[in-house]
């Protein structure tokens, strides 16, 4: 394959990635916000870890600030929504190139039953959401050992 022919098909599978993103996206409930009236969809991009105490959810936000996130529990999943602004553009700024997304966003992760909505904290730090789900101690029936007679 040709050096053109390679770079044809690297450009295939980024577009491949984006539209599995979008995808992604239209399958959100809530529904991405502001997709209409930008001609894209921004889904902040998220790692879900889940260890014998919690569920960990790490969301890249850079740009955003702690209050342009809502976190909530509802209906059984973990919901993040905000909004990234637009930068200011200058009068005498012309964009060759404008790949960063901004606008609404919306993530909705289901939680496991054992989830604990009281204890649930989330931090922002350096553009990385941290949000932790506690999971409530499910009390386990002591076991009885039967002794026949």
């Amino acid at each position: 394959m040709g050096k053109s022919q390679w770079i044809q098909w690297r450009g295939m599978d980024e577009f491949r990635e984006q539209m599995d993103r979008m995808l992604d996206a239209a399958r959100q409930e809530p529904a991405c916000f502001g997709a209409a009236n930008s001609g894209y969809v921004w889904v902040p991009l998220a790692d879900i870890t889940e260890t014998a105490q919690a569920l960990v959810a790490r969301i890249e936000l850079p740009g955003v600030a702690l209050e342009q996130v809502l976190v909530e529990l509802a209906d059984g999943a973990l919901v993040v929504r905000g909004e990234r602004p637009p930068e200011r553009e200058e009068a005498d700024t012309a964009y060759h190139l404008m790949e960063r997304a901004h606008g609404a966003f919306a993530r909705r992760f289901p939680l496991p039953e054992d989830a604990d909505a009281e204890g649930i904290s989330a931090v922002l730090h350096e553009g990385l959401l941290t949000v932790t789900v506690p999971k409530r101690r499910v009390a386990v029936p002591a076991r009885r050992t039967l002794i026949p007679d």
